[in-house]
């Protein structure tokens, strides 16, 4: 079926549907219309997240010691699946990338350690940094390929040292267009804890 999708206000930025139900192993198409130019996305939704076994918190064992959110979970056998965690502190979004996919781990039990980016920081309201008393929230996403490899390159970028690199450029989307940005249909699987 057919859906307009309207932003939320809650969340600028983030379209959702009011019926639209996914399926896992269907592709979706997402159509944006602007000034006339029409750009194209497509996203398959992969089988249901793998379960979300823990989430604990353990001490950088690199560094001053900064607490770090470590996801546990069972890869299901098959390469292809892969991830993307989304971490929160007291309920703001951690900028930084957590992708993964299976090409190293497939079928095994993984222990997923998300390292935040940034140095040390005194600054209480840094999102990189975990302190006792946070309330952790971490949302584990099966994504598609093609949304892999657009947080893949965007993470490649940003963190490469801009003293060594080529010209900029855009990760691969996948939209049409060359445009930046990604259309994702994936399933989610959440967890929260307080750090001890």
């Amino acid at each position: 079926g057919q859906e307009t999708l309207r932003e939320n206000p809650g969340t600028p930025g983030q379209y959702a549907g009011a019926t639209l139900l996914g399926v896992p192993g269907r592709t979706y198409t997402l159509r944006v219309e602007t000034s006339g130019t029409a750009y194209v996305a497509t996203s398959t939704l992969p089988a249901p997240v793998v379960p979300f076994d823990r989430l604990s918190t353990q001490l950088s064992p690199v560094g001053n010691n900064n607490i770090q959110a470590v996801a546990n979970y069972t890869d299901p056998p098959g390469t292809g699946n892969s991830y993307l965690f989304r971490q929160y502190r007291n309920g703001r979004l951690n900028s930084t990338i957590f992708v993964q996919n299976d090409q190293f781990n497939d079928g095994k039990h993984v222990t997923q350690v998300l390292r935040s980016m940034g140095g040390p920081s005194n600054d209480p309201n840094d999102l990189n940094k975990l302190v006792s008393g946070d309330s952790l929230r971490v949302e584990m996403q099966n994504i598609d390929a093609g949304v892999y490899e657009y947080f893949r390159t965007l993470n490649l970028i940003l963190t490469t040292n801009p003293a060594t690199a080529t010209t900029p450029a855009n990760p691969k989307s996948n939209f049409s267009g060359g445009i930046l940005g990604y259309f994702s249909a994936h399933s989610k699987r959440v967890r929260a804890i307080k750090v001890p």
